[in-house]
């Protein structure tokens, strides 16, 4: 499959699923759709994504090498579609500690955003409360940061705010 000319006919769900059906758990083809995935036409990117998504919510094995990468992208301030999913994916993965750093900073940063994205933000907090199991001094500022985050949030924000303190109270 011609992977960018697939992407180019449509930016939908389906397309996103269809391809990654196409995919399964070949890592030759991931490699070719996460190739795209840091694409420089951003429509581009946003589609593989969205395909990169519905691969890893089945095969999460596939991102393992990307992970540096996709952490790495995270400072070149990408647009939403690319920061969501990568957020996203990555809030179901082990992070290399050589990353971790990075990753909780850039969380932080989101989370503390007035002009972030609810998904965003959302997936920010998984992120975070999965480093807070392994670095257990982020459980303060963390809980003092979701706390303010759910105050005036959305009710989606308030739903996963409330899961992360429970969880950062254990």
């Amino acid at each position: 499959m011609d992977f960018l000319a697939q992407l180019e006919k449509a930016h939908s769900k389906e397309n996103a699923q269809y391809i990654a059906q196409h995919i399964s758990d070949d890592a030759n083809l991931f490699a070719e759709l996460m190739s795209l995935f840091f694409h420089k036409d951003y429509s581009i990117s946003q589609r593989a994504a969205h395909a990169v998504s519905h691969c890893v919510d089945v095969f999460p094995e596939l991102i393992t090498p990307y992970i540096g990468k996709m952490v790495n992208n995270l400072n070149n301030n990408p647009k939403v579609a690319i920061k969501r999913n990568t957020v996203r994916v990555l809030q179901k993965q082990i992070i290399p500690e050589e990353h971790q750093g990075l990753l909780v900073e850039k969380c932080f940063e989101y989370l503390l955003s007035s002009k972030e994205t609810i998904a965003v933000k959302a997936f920010s907090m998984t992120v975070l409360s999965n480093m807070a199991k392994i670095y257990p001094e982020l459980k303060n500022e963390l809980f003092i940061v979701v706390e303010d985050v759910i105050k005036n949030g959305s009710a989606g924000l308030i739903s996963r705010g409330k899961k992360v303190l429970a969880e950062l109270k254990k």
